[in-house]
């Protein structure tokens, strides 16, 4: 306990009276920079625009304060997105700095979870998609709304205000096997979400469902521009149509 207390934390924990000083050194030194250079690695985007000391401060503090569940040390990277949270609740001061840090994290690791994905079944693009069809979601994808525009965050652009409206995002491994990003309309983030919901749907289905939550457009205006957005999306992989059965 006094062992891994050290390496936890080195600020507040004395070094154990047994061991030799310069050693405990070298391993909480590693320990630092080894989970310094993955999530570095995972959150480059959150690194880059976040002050030195309070980086630092992330990382003691994930060490410090977070017990993980995972095993794998590849899979640390998730477990900082709920320390993040739990940061969040308490209003740490990093908020104040950087109000958008936990939006922008799970981004970055929505892309990193995408990358690693198992490859989709590569799906044959042909005519125009059909009223039977039936639309499935890429099982890569990732439909996602957030509060701050993060796609567009890194060291040239920190908002400092949050937009009125948020914003919807899709990642997902596209046709080459490439994570590859689409920002959505609201229309197009509804359709996408519907999908994964109702796997079993057609296309005519889909606007049923749709004309029920939008009823802002015509149900022939409807009908087309979710066609519009099947074809473009299923052009570069991200939802798959295929014939209904019988």
């Amino acid at each position: 306990m006094r062992f891994t207390g050290y390496l936890r934390d080195p600020i507040a924990v004395p070094i154990p009276s047994d061991l030799p000083a310069e050693r405990m050194q070298v391993y909480q030194d590693l320990v630092f920079r080894n989970l310094d250079s993955l999530l570095a690695g995972s959150f480059p985007v959150v690194q880059s625009i976040t002050q030195p000391h309070d980086w630092e401060t992330l990382i003691r503090g994930f060490i410090r304060d977070y017990r993980a569940t995972t095993p794998h040390f590849p899979l640390l990277p998730q477990e900082f997105l709920g320390y993040l949270q739990g940061l969040y609740q308490s209003n740490d001061s990093i908020f104040d700095r950087c109000p958008f840090i936990w939006d922008l994290a799970h981004y970055e690791w929505v892309e990193l979870d995408v990358q690693i994905a198992d490859t989709p079944e590569p799906t044959r693009v042909t005519t125009t998609a059909q009223a039977d069809d039936v639309l499935e979601l890429n099982a890569t994808a990732h439909v996602l709304a957030y509060e701050w525009p993060v796609h567009q965050i890194g060291p040239e652009f920190i908002p400092t205000k949050r937009p009125e409206t948020p914003t919807f995002l899709t990642v997902f491994q596209n046709a080459e096997a490439d994570c590859e990003f689409m920002s959505l309309t609201p229309l197009a983030a509804l359709l996408l979400e519907n999908i994964e919901h109702h796997a079993a749907c057609s296309l005519a289905d889909h606007v049923a469902i749709l004309a029920k939550q939008h009823d802002t457009l015509s149900r022939q205006s409807l009908f087309d521009d979710t066609v519009n957005l099947v074809d473009r999306m299923r052009t570069k992989g991200l939802v798959f149509c295929r014939a209904a059965a019988g």
